[in-house]
């Protein structure tokens, strides 16, 4: 099928920046929502003006469609909007499209007899009630489960771009990507590491932390994984990396790249943290092509400043952050057995795929291929080594830009791998997919294997104070006394 790129184009960054349209409207003053909103209509006139309209590609009929509908199944069992079991994250999720739907905006709470205001990232939750919220709650979960969709389509199809074909089983290639926890099961379980994983299954459990073995907080997530507990994370990861890659390999013009990162903080902001690296590649690589426009260089940014003041209204001082080797005699582990720890997780969660990839093709890399490759190596060796949040939400979140990276040169590789390097990719790549199996499989069990829409009943949805049991809520609320909300804000 014939593709007009342009159109492409302009729908994902109409995607991104359109949560942005109901936060102006809810949570600004009218003066400042009406400025903010000329802006973001200026900066998507002026991008749409600069496209290239008569661009055209081919794209395989199968990449569309047998691609997106294994990209449909597998969201309808990710707990998204309703769909599939719900795993623990998705309290949350309940919780803010429940809030957001039935509270006036900005929404307001008591804290220990003080107002605080909600602050947090909100394009992956506010669509839905600023849209089907208007109908009720059940339908503020549909209208989420049809924008992730939409959101994972944009996303592999830039990836599927960024190879230069366009080839469906990158999509079943995703799915299962992820590390090694195999031989930590039976390492921590011995002769029982099966039933385990059995009742894991079972019980919806999951592979987070096995290769830490508890020692150290460390995860890695699989790209399943990363859409069935943080779909909020994943979607902006996966389209921001596709269009980092497009600029880099295909393109070799940074372009709008700019204006679309900025348009990602109010999606993710530990995402962002994690793209900028790759996004100063990508700078550097092209020299800097196509980034002089009014709308990179002024527009985006002030828009970014108004999100990010938003953002940063949070009090973080509650939340944990240290180097991630800390003193643990009383625990019984030497500082010798955390480094070894932390060599061992690498090794199972990244380090083998890098082998493979640097043998299997070290010789037939471009530049910029490898430039994103040790970009990456480097990033999942150090990311680690800070702590942030209870539950290290660091190392889980800023790694994931750079695992999917990985997982699309893992992909590449496969496509051209020499008969004799087959063996060992394959191994690899069932062994790295326990963790997507067991999300899919234990979700796919819990409905009948049959794909069910059923949010959690509305009644039963917890209030935001509620759910904020095992950590603050300081980091979800803001003081009116700060300044987003002193200047910039409605008051109620």
């Amino acid at each position: 099928m014939r593709f007009k790129i342009a159109y492409v184009r302009i729908l994902t960054i109409l995607y991104l920046a359109f949560p942005l349209i109901p936060f102006y409207l809810g949570w600004l003053k009218p003066v400042y929502a009406g400025l903010c909103l000329l802006l973001l209509f200026l900066s998507f006139y002026f991008f749409v003006r600069k496209q290239d309209l008569t661009e055209v590609e081919v794209v395989s009929r199968r990449f569309i469609f047998v691609g997106g509908l294994i990209l449909l199944f597998w969201l309808m069992f990710s707990g998204v909007g309703g769909f599939g079991y719900q795993f623990h994250d998705h309290v949350k999720n309940n919780t803010l499209a429940k809030e957001l739907s039935n509270l006036s905006w900005p929404i307001s709470y008591n804290v220990d007899g003080e107002t605080m205001y909600l602050s947090h990232y909100l394009s992956f939750y506010i669509v839905g009630p600023a849209t089907g919220g208007i109908l009720g709650y059940k339908y503020a979960q549909l209208v989420l489960f049809i924008y992730t969709y939409l959101g994972l389509v944009f996303g592999v199809f830039w990836f599927g771009r960024a190879l230069k074909q366009y080839n469906w089983k990158l999509v079943p290639f995703l799915i299962l990507f992820g590390g090694i926890s195999l031989f930590s099961f039976f390492i921590k379980f011995g002769g029982g590491a099966f039933t385990e994983i059995l009742t894991r299954v079972k019980e919806h459990g999951y592979v987070f932390w096995m290769n830490s073995f508890d020692v150290i907080p460390l995860n890695f997530m699989g790209v399943t994984d990363m859409l069935y507990w943080t779909p909020q994370h994943f979607l902006p990861a996966l389209i921001g990396v596709g269009l980092c890659l497009n600029a880099a390999l295909v393109e070799k013009s940074t372009g709008y790249l700019p204006y679309a990162l900025s348009l990602l903080a109010m999606w993710s902001p530990m995402i962002l943290a994690g793209l900028f690296p790759v996004f100063a590649l990508v700078v550097l690589s092209t020299r800097f092509r196509g980034m002089w426009s009014v709308t990179n260089l002024i527009i985006a940014p002030i828009l970014f400043l108004v999100n990010a003041s938003f953002l940063l209204a949070i009090d973080s001082e509650e939340l944990v952050k240290n180097f991630i080797f800390q003193p643990q005699s009383e625990a019984g582990y030497s500082l010798l057995h955390q480094v070894v720890v932390y060599f061992y997780f690498l090794l199972m969660e990244v380090l083998l795929w890098f082998v493979l990839l640097f043998y299997a093709k070290r010789k037939n890399w471009s530049v910029a291929s490898k430039q994103f490759i040790y970009l990456s190596l480097g990033a999942l060796i150090l990311i680690p080594l800070y702590r942030f949040g209870l539950w290290n939400d660091w190392c889980n979140r800023v790694s994931v830009p750079y695992l999917l990276i990985l997982a699309f040169f893992a992909f590449k590789t496969f496509l051209d791998l020499k008969p004799r390097w087959k063996p060992a990719f394959y191994v690899i790549l069932a062994l790295g997919s326990m963790g997507a199996l067991m999300d899919i499989v234990g979700s796919a069990r819990s409905s009948g294997f049959v794909p069910t829409f059923k949010p959690p009943v509305e009644g039963q949805v917890q209030t935001l104070p509620e759910i904020c049991v095992s950590y603050p809520i300081t980091q979800f609320v803001a003081s009116e006394e700060t300044f987003f909300f002193k200047y910039l804000a409605k008051t109620k």
